[in-house]
């Protein structure tokens, strides 16, 4: 799980401190058909392996917002190969890493 790289990035991106406790996790495979543009717009998601696996961390902070930040992994060396970051349900950064 990347909780470090979770708590580092909401730090420094939006400046929100996390603590370890209040994160949660899940991981799932998916097949493109299965996933909407929210979380990965389309033109992202054909650069990306099919099925792909996506691990998710999310956190509510103390004004109520809930914050997810999703990415893609590499089977086998695990690289990250695209993250997003939604708020609220809204989508408010991504990167893409692969050509």
């Amino acid at each position: 799980m990347n909780l470090k790289w979770f708590m580092g990035r909401m730090k420094k991106i939006f400046n929100v401190d996390v603590k370890t406790e209040d994160v949660s996790y899940e991981a799932y495979d998916f097949y493109h058909e299965e996933l909407d543009d929210l979380l990965i717009p389309a033109q992202h998601l054909e650069k990306l392996p099919d099925p792909l696996l996506i691990e998710t961390l999310s956190y509510v902070d103390a004004k109520g917002d809930e914050w997810i930040a999703g990415f893609v992994l590499e089977e086998g060396t695990r690289r990250i190969l695209y993250e997003v970051c939604i708020r609220n349900g809204e989508q408010i950064a991504y990167e893409l890493y692969v050509d």
